[in-house]
């Protein structure tokens, strides 16, 4: 439920402003699956094979409550600020399901109940500036055009980094070129400088087509990698489809291929990855599902996932045995997921 504060504040950020309207919106959403698992289990010993595994059970797809504000000035720019908080409805506690969060800061450890989210923005026609916790420019420009779906298992195929602290710097479109800047605190390591990474994109969009490039370049104390990536998506009617390829300087790559079409209530999706070997998520993701928009604030889904290596399917659902022992790497093989569930936005 969204809730405007209209209030008269007196000007006393910039010249000119004499009154002015706040608007605070709380918003969430509430997302749970019911979810069969199988996984070939990796031995905890090596990378062998060891026993089959599944279970079924109930899992949290990302639900998450938040606040915003915005206060526009009398001179075209609008300030504005933002948290966000991860709740994990099949547990019922501050937490996020997955451990892409994890150990980024301490103590946050394998809680991983720090806030998705926590910015100041100013923006305007000159552009925006956002600072603080939020979705970074490499993943904005690359990863996100294919990472539509609706369950615990919608975007995993991608070398991107989710959510950080940074300094972001985006254009305004000038005939359908916009470009974008941002210096990242990737690894929050007292061995590097606090901004340690820098992201850059340049994108055009016009009639329905986006295409995209960006770029990932870490500095030397965390590892001096660069990461590159191009995506490209298009609409047409009830029509979309998106496509993404990412490469390592060490020649490792990941491309991704996505398609759906929407009839009526109905949204059927589908996607296809595939990784090289020695990079995050290799071997063939195949996902597909179906979205039903039961009402203007609820909707239904059922989705299948498939992976060569197991990643994002586990053998049960507590993500902090895997981190603990293996640092987020592999844990099976051929794994699968059937997943059905709702999302409640308000």
């Amino acid at each position: 439920m969204k809730k405007l504060l209209p209030l008269s504040i007196a000007a006393i950020i910039a010249p000119g402003t004499v009154m002015a309207e706040l608007t605070i919106d709380a918003y969430g959403s509430l997302r749970v699956q019911a979810e069969s698992v199988s996984v070939d289990r990796l031995s905890a010993t090596s990378q062998s094979l060891g026993d089959d595994d599944s279970y079924t059970g109930i899992r949290d797809a990302y639900s998450r409550f938040g606040v915003s504000a915005n206060y526009p000035l009398n001179n075209g720019t609008t300030l504005g600020a933002n948290i966000e908080i991860p709740f994990n409805s099949a547990e019922l506690k501050i937490n996020d399901p997955t451990g892409f969060a994890a150990y980024y800061k301490e103590p946050n450890s394998l809680d991983n109940n720090y806030p998705r989210l926590y910015t100041l923005t100013a923006s305007g026609d000159w552009g925006s500036v956002a600072i603080g916790k939020q979705w970074l420019t490499f993943y904005n420009y690359v990863a996100y055009p294919v990472d539509y779906f609706s369950s615990f298992y919608s975007g995993w195929s991608t070398y991107a980094y989710f959510r950080r602290e940074a300094v972001t710097y985006t254009s305004p479109s000038f005939s359908g070129f916009s470009f974008a800047a941002s210096a990242v605190d990737i690894s929050d390591s007292r061995d590097s400088s606090y901004l340690d990474t820098m992201h850059y994109a340049l994108s055009y969009s016009a009639d329905g087509f986006t295409i995209s490039a960006a770029m990932e370049d870490k500095e030397e104390e965390i590892g001096g990698a660069q990461t590159y990536g191009l995506s490209a998506s298009y609409t047409t009617g009830p029509w979309r489809f998106a496509t993404k390829y990412e490469e390592t300087e060490h020649n490792i790559s990941i491309y991704n291929l996505y398609g759906s079409y929407n009839m009526g209530k109905y949204t059927f999706r589908a996607h296809v990855s595939e990784g090289d070997e020695g990079g995050y998520a290799p071997g063939t993701v195949i996902h597909l599902g179906t979205d039903y928009q039961y009402t203007k604030n609820l909707k239904v889904f059922v989705e299948y996932f498939s992976e060569d290596t197991g990643y994002a399917v586990l053998p049960d659902k507590d993500i902090g045995d895997y981190l603990a022992d293996n640092g987020y790497a592999s844990y099976g093989r051929d794994t699968q997921a059937i997943a059905i569930g709702a999302r409640y936005d308000f």
